[in-house]
């Protein structure tokens, strides 16, 4: 028996036992009173239990109603919740508008619930120790046997007047710089630390890569190149059987040089503006080890128009890397920086066409629209940075 035939069989029965769990789940409705419960749905969040997980430092304070109030669906199920506090939870001034993710289903339960302990890990553990726009987390948890997952944060329209990005959003160059800096105080803490790797909670850039190919990626990849051919360069489209290998040999750069600590998912939706014009940065799902490179390229990849980014990616890379060396005295060069930049662009490519057409045990994460705008753009830096040829 080979050890992707013994892994398949895990996978099949961590699926089946999830599925279980998914369906009763979805029969039974059960809410969450105590906070040793991790609720399965925002809707399923009682005021007992918001009391018993928010109220901890309020003894006298309790929660009158909780309600849901929108939100949307994606790789998670993300919903904003309105509190009535009585008069002590008033006088504590405890909050009274946040935002759930939660995992209620069988395919965000698969995806995104596989990574939660991680993220929570990172948001109750880490995060407080960077110098970041991010969002605040209160409670975190999963539930390992039944796979659901709930991360309760801050709402960050009633706290920061937070505005967040989408495909409409143009990013000028003042925020583009904010975008490096924020990557560049991420990446540079870790590297300046050099103990990341002791964080074994977090997994690799490979782990999360491997586990998507698992998935089905690839199929998904090459199916999505087709039908997105129209918005990708010519020269791109014919060469687009090397796209995958050309990911797998962009693997060595983490494996071949010190880890720093990855958001891994830095595209445009997942970056806000707040009232001060500060650029922040949630949805931590992806955090992982590895290298730099990886956050940069699909971060200038996704947030900045073709147009801009020809502009000004040099003078980006740049500054990031002046950031490294002035306020944590890392040194890296500026060469090797660049064939990094450019060999990360596959990557930053397979984090978008399955989302044109996803595999089927994984959610449908985003609108076509904006699955084809952030492949347009990801596809024309490839075509401009002559990328497929950086391991020539």
């Amino acid at each position: 028996m080979t050890s992707e035939t013994t892994i398949s069989q895990a996978q099949l029965r961590t699926r089946a036992r999830i599925a279980a769990h998914v369906l009763w789940d979805g029969m039974t409705d059960p809410q969450a009173v105590s906070a040793t419960e991790v609720p399965w749905h925002p809707e399923a969040i009682s005021a007992n239990w918001i009391t018993a997980v928010v109220a901890r430092a309020a003894p006298d304070a309790r929660a009158l109603q909780v309600e849901v109030t929108g939100g949307d669906d994606g790789s998670s199920v993300r919903r904003r919740i309105e509190i009535q506090w009585n008069e002590a939870g008033k006088t504590a001034r405890l909050p009274t508008q946040l935002f759930a993710k939660s995992t209620p289903t069988l395919a965000t339960r698969l995806s995104a619930g596989m990574a939660a302990a991680a993220e929570g890990r990172f948001l109750l553990e880490l995060r407080p120790s960077l110098a970041i726009e991010a969002p605040v987390c209160l409670y975190s948890a999963r539930d390992a046997d039944s796979g659901r997952s709930l991360h309760l944060l801050e709402n960050l329209i009633a706290t920061r007047s937070a505005r967040f990005c989408n495909v409409e959003t143009n990013i000028d160059r003042e925020q583009a710089e904010q975008i490096i800096d924020t990557l560049a105080e991420i990446h540079g803490v870790f590297l300046q630390r050099g103990d990341v790797d002791e964080l074994t909670w977090l997994g690799t850039y490979e782990d999360f890569f491997h586990a998507a190919g698992r998935s089905g990626i690839q199929d998904a990849h090459d199916r999505a190149m087709v039908r997105a051919a129209d918005v990708i360069p010519l020269a791109v489209s014919k060469r687009r059987a090397e796209i995958w290998p050309a990911a797998v040999n962009a693997l060595a750069l983490h494996g071949n040089h010190q880890r720093t600590l990855l958001h891994s998912d830095v595209h445009l939706g997942n970056w806000y503006i707040t009232s001060e014009g500060r650029m922040g940065l949630c949805d931590w799902a992806r955090v992982c080890r590895g290298h730099w490179s990886r956050d940069l390229a699909y971060a200038l990849m996704t947030t900045l128009s073709r147009e801009n980014r020809q502009a000004w990616e040099r003078d980006l890379i740049a500054r990031y890397l002046e950031k490294l060396r002035e306020k944590f005295g890392i040194t890296i060069d500026h060469h090797d920086a660049w064939d990094a930049y450019r060999a990360q662009s596959f990557a930053a490519l397979l984090m978008w066409t399955p989302t044109l057409c996803p595999p089927a045990m994984l959610p449908d994460m985003q609108p076509e629209a904006v699955s084809m705008t952030m492949i347009e753009r990801i596809a024309g830096a490839i075509d401009d940075l002559d990328a497929l040829d950086v391991f020539s």
